[in-house]
């Protein structure tokens, strides 16, 4: 059994879609898988330009950043945690990072990041939505709003939140977006899902030179425009899967029955977790809908009870990360679970502990 934040377990209906005879990307057939992404893609995250890349979350954030970032503009950034910091490392590459830190297992708010922003001559904001690492969701929309009226640019790691958790671009006030095809939308690793706005349009369309030639995005929006292809070889096998895993998700209450079904999932395993005397990581009010972090009690290993749990149940969880990695485990509740399973899970992990 698979809990983990990804990749998550792949129902046999997108697994099978894979298995579809192999076209060529320079077809009209492919002209209508893409342009069918494209369009679910465009209107799931409320954006203006939606894009498939064919490589991991990781790639589409680094693309997102090389297009929107030049070398000498500074960029706001609110780590906190694993990814957030990976983040920054991302931005360090091709820009100036301005990294402010919070404790792990804390969120970010406006009144948290609001003296950082004002004090700032930053040209972007980038945030992660659900900081996987711990189970941390950060508000970005009071963020993004209030750096936009900023006059800023905002990118946002969206990975591991949706489409379990609200969100909207435009509603958010998020100029660029990625999320991964292994997380909630619970399809085969191996895509990245990108979003943008007008303004990050304007913005990658009207720079003189981008630092990559693979991601750059002015060669996708062109063969894309031209005949609803991409500008190298995607992996066809992938979207196949892609295009039933939407399927699946308009066919159990769309985006709306996602969220409610991660959330209540989510309530239903802190419940739990608080009810077998354990402590949460995340801090009150910012708990993630897709993963639960937990801390085990002192004197006992959190790789003792994973081991213990996959050995003996054949359960897969992962651990926390950062200050938590030796005491803390995270359980996922991402994707097309099932509650029974979860449950399962969680009654093992009690009686290991005890």
């Amino acid at each position: 059994m698979l809990l983990t934040p990804g990749p998550v377990p792949v129902l046999d209906e997108i697994s099978k879609a894979q298995c579809k005879p192999m076209i060529t990307h320079r077809s009209t057939e492919f002209s209508e898988l893409y342009g069918d992404l494209v369009t679910r893609l465009k209107y799931y995250f409320g954006a203006d330009e939606a894009y498939v890349l064919t490589g991991s979350g990781a790639l589409g954030l680094e693309t997102l950043v090389l297009n929107l970032c030049e070398k000498n503009d500074n960029v706001i950034c609110f780590p906190n945690g694993d990814f957030g910091e990976k983040q920054v490392q991302t931005v360090q590459v091709y820009a100036n990072s301005i990294a402010n830190k919070i404790e792990e297992g804390k969120g970010w708010d406006l009144e948290r990041t609001k003296a950082t922003i004002d004090s700032s001559d930053a040209k972007v904001l980038a945030i992660v939505y659900n900081e996987t690492s711990l189970g941390v969701t950060n508000h970005i929309k009071e963020i993004c709003k209030y750096a936009k009226s900023k006059d800023m640019l905002t990118i946002v790691d969206g990975i591991s939140a949706w489409p379990g958790t609200e969100f909207n671009m435009k509603n958010f006030y998020v100029d660029a977006f990625v999320s991964g095809s292994q997380k909630g939308i619970a399809s085969p690793p191996g895509m990245s899902l990108i979003g943008l706005s007008k303004d990050a349009i304007e913005r990658f369309t009207t720079r003189n030179s981008i630092p990559s030639y693979y991601c750059d995005l002015r060669r996708h929006k062109k063969r894309f425009e031209k005949d609803k292809q991409t500008p190298n070889t995607p992996a066809i096998s992938l979207f196949w899967a892609l295009q039933k895993a939407f399927d699946v998700l308009d066919n159990n209450g769309g985006l709306n029955g996602c969220v409610k079904r991660h959330k209540a999932a989510a309530e239903h395993t802190r419940k739990r977790i608080l009810g077998m005397g354990l402590d949460l990581i995340a801090e009150k009010g910012f708990e993630s809908n897709t993963v639960t972090g937990f801390v085990c009690p002192v004197g006992i290993s959190a790789k003792d009870v994973r081991n213990k749990l996959l050995a003996e149940y054949k359960i897969q969880i992962v651990g926390a990360r950062g200050k938590f990695k030796d005491n803390g485990l995270r359980i996922a509740h991402m994707g097309n679970f099932d509650l029974k399973d979860i449950d399962f899970a969680l009654d093992k992990i009690e009686r290991i502990i005890k």
